[in-house]
């Protein structure tokens, strides 16, 4: 009898039976997405300096570089389902951190 923490991950299969198509999932729409999310949790959890802009400024400067690192981690990441778990915790982290924020 196995229980549920050793059963594989229920997605696994399906993302290693086709990794082409899963790497530009996580590349292309997952990243974008990732990418998003963070520049609307930043403000949050970045200080807004002496001039009180920089919660806001650096996200949409760091927008090119918030997106890229994402892209880069799906095109180069040789083991694809750890890639999509990670890219999910991160979207999913951030994304209730700006739920929080707005049900506070």
């Amino acid at each position: 009898m196995t229980s549920a923490a050793l059963r594989p991950f229920p997605l696994g299969a399906r993302i290693r039976a086709h990794p082409a198509p899963t790497r530009w999932i996580l590349a292309g729409p997952v990243a974008i997405l990732v990418a998003v999310v963070t520049m609307m949790a930043m403000p949050i959890w970045v200080p807004g300096g002496r001039a009180g802009i920089d919660d806001i400024a650096l996200p949409i400067l760091l927008a090119p570089l918030l997106w890229a690192i994402p892209f880069l981690y799906a095109c180069l990441a040789e083991e694809l389902v750890r890639c999509a778990a990670v890219l999910g915790v991160a979207t999913l982290a951030q994304g209730a951190l700006v739920a929080a924020w707005i049900a506070a």
